[in-house]
């Protein structure tokens, strides 16, 4: 397994919790807006917020210890960790 495909399968679960999380609260305030006690949103909002956090201080280059949640979430996949430079495509 390449160190690519341990960040990618980490921002993957973390994106998908949010996603779901982001789903169920949208889902809430549309079917059940008038129906469901205020503080019931607070869950999928801070399972959203937590996977957020989780992408932003958790994944790192495991070599160094980098945070790379910004770096790997942006529009261009950088192919080095900015913080040792190790290629992505070696063996974790």
């Amino acid at each position: 397994m390449t160190i690519r495909d341990q960040l990618k399968s980490q921002m993957f679960k973390a994106r998908a919790v949010a996603f779901g999380c982001w789903l169920v609260l949208a889902g809430c305030l549309f079917f059940f807006k008038n129906s469901i006690n205020p503080a019931w949103f607070s869950i999928p909002f801070i399972g959203f917020a937590g996977s957020v956090l989780y992408i932003l201080f958790f994944v790192k280059c495991p070599m160094c210890g980098a945070r790379l949640g910004q770096v790997l979430s942006s529009m261009h996949k950088p192919d080095f960790c900015p913080g040792c430079g190790v290629n992505f495509d070696s063996r974790a």
